[in-house]
């Protein structure tokens, strides 16, 4: 009873703290708020808040307590698993192992699932003479496991969780295994991984941490696995959660558990979580000696509501002028969550900055660090390999960061250009992890884009190489200078070190990349790195930023190390065109793939590992400027052979010197090289630039990537002004001042004022007129449209239909004013033809719309209304409205007698029957000078009071009573 009352108050304090976890966020900030409302200011140290870890606010998966661990390392190196060597070291397999289980396992069991399993549950049952199920868990910080499935006695497959919101970015792993078996060789198997190649191919192994050996021995994580491989998922692609079209690719590995009723864990780096960035801060602010010199704040507060801290270390007791000539150094790291040696580069830089080492004095008397230490602390909580709460990647959107979606990077770049309004930047670094290469290195940028001149390329060429040459003299067993890179791909220019060149100009804007694997610097021992060689490389870049310093102010140091710079390039450029025998280097990735050729070589004695090169030759030596002139004849004979086929290009005419073989013998000979001039001659006369094209080997799988898109800041809405302002402004307009927008204003809604609407008042109010008025208010206001047809209004809209039917209207009105004008025309007595000269013109009009009706016409009329039917026989010759003018029927007296014989008027149904109209005739009228082709109208046109219309549609006549004279 009393087991299970524990196990219920555990449970419990689990629910309540997982409660409190979700919930602290709203209360840190109602607290934040009352604090701030209170005293007006922020807190003075932000280590007495509850800053974090916050897990989404939709978070509704259980929260488990952060795991902690002993950072130790282990007192020995730890090599690369050998291919060659690896059934003799680890002789019991997966397959080979004889156990007591000797029962068979069929199907496919689930044992663990992130979003399913209870906190408290039980290993499962399993059948009898099979091995107990193992137990994982990663429901806690940093962890990332989504299912893991039973497919065999000995054999697990894994399947790992995709960044939050996004279906990519599986690469990072990190979970728990428990109720493990001693003496089996277990075998596990990550199914969805995306990346094509991986360093487990070339001697990486899994890291493993034991709770029991950190208690008995004080082990800390270790490496371990045997039997890797990595390649592309074809086989293993049953389970449920992998997606359909996707190239999946599988890690494979087996290891065993000595102890029994231990927890292990296993992940792809050494973690470093959000709470051990807090723990080691807390601690280095609470040390006596390191508090003094180390400033912590809060540069912003992330999507979930945690800390993003901003450490600040330099020597605050200087005065105010020596700290106004102080230089900064921006150094961030963590912007990727998975990279997590990034996190123990940063962890060594701080303690050695802050401690009491001389040369970390010396930097901070003569530098300000400003540090961001994790700028993506939501995914590192959450067990991202690459990306943010907003499903992007953060180092893919510097140039135009969103300051909702992406805070940390905005109020970064915020505080550069902050900073550079005073002092100058010599250093922007941030540091990342790779995982396809060994070593570690640097990214630049190529600086002389836009440099046609040799000399010019050449100096940009060095200066932007000799930060990352420094760092390789400080730490020649870990950073290999031949792997660092300084051209632009286009997928990274919206990342960090490109954008603080581009935008900011920083000279020495760098990424500092540390491999997830080790070293093969040393020829003969091929090693993984630990948590101190992380941090030995976060020394080791603080200490060159001093030495870059001390180069910059002693011109003989700087030519001191421009000369080696020069050896070195020269010598690349020596042995890519085969004028210098290279350096037989082993074949690493045939030896750690357990090629066949590289053993058959092995065991002839022809082991290719064996290093067989020719001493370097020395600057000053008779060798290196035998090679130098043959590089130059080649060089010059090149060019003679281009000029001569006529393919001779605009660039290599440009990089070409004047320098003949002579000037070149004499530069030698009495410079030797020992001046920033003569290596820079040396150089443009090589054309480095060209020769040493660099091929940029991305770590991202998300190279495709796109930057987020820019948001158009929209217009803020004008505060309603004063009845004062509104009277000034009416006082200016009518002075003149607004006139000429008054004009565009009429010329813009003369097509509309024109036009007689067709809807009531009250519909006739759109968006186009709200957008006028609006325009009419706001006089500075200029429409992106202007010039364009119907002020860019589109045509499906609702402005643009009702002015069309407007038009139609308007069309339509006209068209009845012309019929109009031509039945006065046609009926007007001569009389009114004798007027004054100034109806000269109307006169005109209306004899040429005489003329345009002959006889013929009229006959050919009469006869369609007649068999055809019409609303008014006189509508029908003339085009008169019924409605408005009549005219008398013995008008057709004449006609009648010359046409054919017509139906009955009875006969004609084309629509019900109209009453019969009375005309009276009157004294005949005669025009004079009638036209020959116009039909005579004897009759004066007399209009009387109109007779009752029937109103059923369609008039039919049945007849047409006259009254004539006897």
């Amino acid at each position: 009873m009393a087991l299970v009352s524990t196990e219920k108050t555990k449970i419990n304090l689990y629910q309540s703290r997982n409660e409190l976890l979700k919930t602290s966020y709203w209360n840190y900030s109602e607290q934040l708020e009352d604090f701030i409302a209170r005293y007006k200011t922020r807190p003075p140290d932000i280590k007495f808040w509850p800053y974090g870890p916050y897990w989404p606010k939709y978070h509704e998966r259980e929260i488990l307590e952060t795991p902690r661990f002993i950072k130790t390392a282990p007192n020995f190196h730890e090599k690369f698993i050998d291919k060659l060597t690896e059934d003799l070291q680890y002789p019991k397999t997966f397959d080979n192992q004889v156990t007591h289980f000797t029962s068979k396992w069929r199907g496919v069991l689930i044992v663990y699932d992130s979003e399913r399993s209870s906190r408290d549950r039980q290993p499962q049952p399993v059948p009898e003479g099979c091995c107990p199920n193992l137990v994982f868990e990663s429901r806690f910080e940093s962890g990332n496991l989504r299912q893991a499935r039973r497919v065999g006695q000995f054999e697990y497959e894994l399947v790992l969780k995709t960044d939050l919101y996004t279906n990519r970015h599986t690469q990072w792993y990190y979970f728990r295994v428990s109720n493990t078996v001693p003496g089996v060789v277990y075998k596990f198997r990550i199914v969805n991984l995306l990346k094509r190649d991986s360093l487990y191919n070339y001697g990486m192994r899994p890291l493993q941490y034991s709770e029991k050996e950190a208690k008995l021995l004080g082990r800390g994580w270790m490496r371990a696995g045997h039997h890797i491989s990595y390649s592309r998922n074809v086989m293993h692609l049953h389970c449920p959660l992998l997606t359909r079209g996707i190239a999946y690719y599988m890690l494979e590995w087996q290891m065993d558990f000595p102890h029994e009723e231990d927890a292990c864990y296993l992940a792809h780096c050494y973690p470093y979580t959000f709470t051990d960035l807090k723990e080691d801060l807390d601690s280095l602010i609470n040390a006596p000696d390191r508090k003094e010199c180390m400033k912590r704040e809060v540069l912003c507060e992330t999507r979930a509501g945690n800390s993003c801290f901003l450490v600040t270390v330099s020597n605050f007791g200087a005065s105010k002028e020596e700290q106004h000539k102080k230089k900064f150094v921006v150094i961030t790291a963590r912007v990727h969550p998975g990279e997590t040696q990034a996190s123990w580069m940063m962890k060594g830089l701080l303690e050695y900055i802050t401690s009491s080492d001389p040369v970390a004095k010396e930097l901070r008397n003569r530098f300000i660090f400003k540090i961001v230490p994790m700028l993506n602390p939501d995914g590192v909580i959450v067990g991202n390999y690459r990306c943010s709460l907003a499903a992007r990647d953060l180092n893919r959107n510097y140039r135009h960061p969103r300051k909702e979606s992406f805070p940390t990077v905005w109020h970064t770049k915020t505080l550069i250009e902050k900073i550079l309004e005073r002092h100058e930047i010599l250093l922007y670094c941030d540091l990342h992890g790779h995982s396809r290469k060994h070593n570690v290195f640097m990214y630049g940028n190529n600086t002389s884009e836009e440099d046609v001149n040799g000399l010019g390329a050449a100096k940009s060429f060095l200066n932007e190489r000799l930060f990352a040459w420094l760092m390789s003299q400080k730490a020649p067993d870990k950073f290999a200078f031949k792997s660092c890179k300084f051209n632009i791909k286009r997928c990274k220019e919206s990342t960090g070190r490109v954008v603080m060149w581009r935008q900011f100009k920083i000279l020495n804007s760098f990424t500092l990349e540390a491999t997830f694997s080790g070293t093969i610097m040393n020829k003969n021992e091929y090693r993984h790195f630990n948590v101190h060689d992380f941090q030995e490389m976060g020394k080791v870049l603080s200490q060159t930023v001093l030495e870059y310093q001390r180069t910059q102010e002693n011109n003989a140091k700087q030519s001191e190390m421009v000369l080696e710079l020069t050896r070195y390039v020269t010598q690349q450029v020596m042995e890519q065109r085969g004028l210098m025998e290279r350096p037989k280097l082993p074949n690493f990735k045939s030896m750690m793939r357990g090629d066949k050729n590289v053993i058959n070589n092995t065991e002839n004695g022809n082991d290719s590992s064996q290093e067989k090169t020719t001493p370097e030759p020395h600057v000053s030596t008779p060798v290196f400027k035998e090679a130098v002139l043959t590089v130059m004849d080649h060089e010059n004979s090149t060019f003679v052979m281009e000029d001569k086929r006529g393919k001779r290009s605009k660039k290599s005419e440009k990089a070409q010197s004047n320098l003949s073989r002579k000037d070149v013998d004499n530069l030698l000979e009495n410079a030797s090289l020992k001046t920033m001039d003569g290596c820079l001659k040396i150089l443009a006369q090589l054309n480095v630039r060209e020769v040493m094209q660099e091929s940029d080997s991305s770590d991202s799988d998300s190279e495709s990537e796109p930057e987020m898109k820019i948001i158009e800041s929209k217009s803020k809405k004008k505060k309603r002004k004063s009845r004062k302002q509104r009277d000034r402004e009416q006082a200016d307009r009518k002075n003149g001042s607004g006139s000429s927008d008054k004009k565009q204003e009429e010329v813009r809604s003369k097509s509309l004022t024109e036009l007689t609407p067709i809807f009531p008042a009250e519909q006739t109010t759109t968006s186009f007129e709200k957008f006028m008025r609006n325009q009419k208010k706001d006089s500075h206001f200029v429409s992106k449209y202007e010039g364009r047809k119907n002020g860019g209004i589109p045509c499906f809209a609702e402005e643009r239909s009702i002015e069309r039917a407007q038009k139609r209207m308007a069309d339509m009105k006209k068209r009845t004013e012309e019929d109009k004008q031509r039945e006065l025309a046609f009926f007007t007595p001569e009389p009114r033809l004798q007027c004054n000269e100034e109806d000269g013109m109307y006169n005109h009009q209306i004899m040429s719309l005489r003329r345009s009706l002959t006889q013929d016409d009229l006959k050919h009329r009469l006869q369609v209304a007649l068999h055809e039917g019409s609303a008014n026989i006189a509508q029908t010759l003339v085009g008169l409205n019924v409605r408005t003018a009549y005219t008398h029927a013995d008008a057709f007296r004449d006609m009648n007698s010359t046409m054919p014989s017509l139906p009955q008027p009875r006969d004609i149904r084309s629509g019900p029957i109209s009453r019969t109209s009375r005309r009276q005739s009157t004294p005949s009228i005669t025009f004079n000078n009638t036209p020959p082709n116009i039909f005579p109208v004897t009759d004066e046109i007399k209009t009387e009071k109109r007779p009752r219309i029937t109103p059923n549609a369609g008039p039919l006549i049945r007849g047409i009573k006259v009254k004539t004279e006897s």
